[in-house]
């Protein structure tokens, strides 16, 4: 306790001469319920049972995203970004993704932020794949589908994912399972992983990878909504394999989202959605409430340096956001760019901590390959602007 006390007095005493002006935050929904269509075929063990439909925000994960809400809330209100009374659009501006479980991340935000204040939560046309958001392929061409394949087989030919595929398949009792008895396909590791690249879908991997990272997602959602531990992955999950098998999440969305070309193609809608805001808006917060696959796409397009976070098994967990804030040093007259991964604990999504000065979230500083940092963590706004404007979209 002693360290972090310090820690935030020397980091108060430099930030003295500091003003915060905007804050830009880019967010992944929080705790959902398992996507896969799959599941069952993938084990003879019966799966836990949510109460909410496929894909949706579960309960938990509404309390949890407006613990974030009210923590964000009471740190703006203190620099002076946010108004004690109900804001205008000046004041926050809101854009989520139209599906339910960005809605209502969005929702549970706000309400904690504004309880009784009428917030405007800005969508796209609710019938059509949202444009920002959507973590679609946009290139059409045979070079870019060449050269989007060629990265994604490199990743794939440097995944060592043998032992987390054994692992895989003692949790899962794979060999029980409609894969193996019905399909033939009874070995993770010896099975065919099939990469396809269209326009207007998003990059796809099918087999062994696909199956075991969503078996994971599932294991994942249910830790985090708090369920027994005899029901996330039948009890048999420990420290030591929760690793061994994240392995596995991590190279299928490095393969999915993280190469150049895809991740650059991708993120080209929300990189110029936020250059835009950058260069013209004038509105103090804003929100804007997406998917992993959103995060992902971006660090890579931006060429953010390789991070990891603490005390939390992946990196872009649910409910983590990334956090732009534009500062102005009045004794220099110059502004800075700060950029930090705010995200809840393992400890604090599973046991659903109330988030407060006591007991904030974690912050990981976040650096761009084009602009420097100082030792407090700033660059210059100047060079991050510059960046942007000479940004190959």
């Amino acid at each position: 306790m002693q360290v972090v006390v310090f820690s935030f007095i020397v980091y108060s005493s430099a930030m003295s001469s500091l003003k915060l002006e905007q804050v830009v935050i880019l967010s992944r929904h929080n705790v959902r319920t398992p996507t896969s269509k799959n599941l069952g075929r993938m084990t003879p063990q019966f799966w836990p049972h949510w109460k909410e439909k496929p894909g949706f925000l579960t309960k938990k994960g509404f309390l949890l995203e407006g613990y974030m809400g009210k923590y964000f809330y009471t740190w703006l209100n203190k620099e002076g970004l946010l108004p004690a009374k109900c804001p205008s659009e000046e004041d926050f501006y809101i854009y989520a993704n139209t599906m339910q479980r960005t809605m209502y991340s969005a929702q549970a935000f706000v309400r904690e932020c504004f309880p009784h204040c009428n917030i405007t939560i800005n969508h796209a046309d609710t019938d059509k794949p949202d444009p920002i958001f959507t973590p679609m392929i946009h290139n059409s061409t045979d070079i870019f589908k060449e050269m989007a394949f060629k990265e994604m087989k490199y990743i794939f030919n440097h995944l060592y994912l043998n032992n987390s595929y054994n692992v895989m398949e003692d949790i899962l009792e794979f060999n029980e399972s409609d894969f193996c008895k019905i399909d033939k396909n009874c070995y993770l590791a010896a099975d065919i992983t099939e990469f396809n690249i269209t326009a207007g879908k998003k990059p796809e991997v099918a087999g062994p990878l696909k199956i075991s990272n969503e078996a994971i997602d599932a294991f994942l959602m249910a830790y985090y909504n708090g369920f027994p531990f005899k029901d996330v992955a039948w009890g048999k999950l420990n420290d030591t394999n929760w690793h061994s098998i994240l392995d596995i999440t991590a190279g299928y969305h490095n393969i999915t989202f993280c190469t150049k070309h895809i991740a650059r193609d991708i993120a080209q809608p929300m990189i110029k959605y936020l250059t835009n805001i950058f260069f013209n808006s004038n509105t103090r917060v804003i929100l804007l409430m997406g998917h992993d696959a959103n995060i992902n796409v971006l660090l890579s397009a931006m060429s953010f340096k390789p991070y990891e976070l603490d005390y939390n098994f992946i990196s872009t967990p649910v409910g983590g956001k990334i956090v732009f804030q534009k500062w102005l040093d009045e004794k220099a007259n110059e502004y800075l760019l700060k950029i930090e991964y705010v995200y809840q604990s393992n400890e604090q999504l599973r046991e659903a901590a109330v988030l407060s000065y006591d007991n904030p979230p974690q912050f990981k500083l976040l650096e761009l390959e084009h602009c420097g940092t100082d030792y407090r963590g700033f660059c210059r706004w100047n060079d991050f602007i510059n960046f942007l404007s000479i940004y190959d979209l």
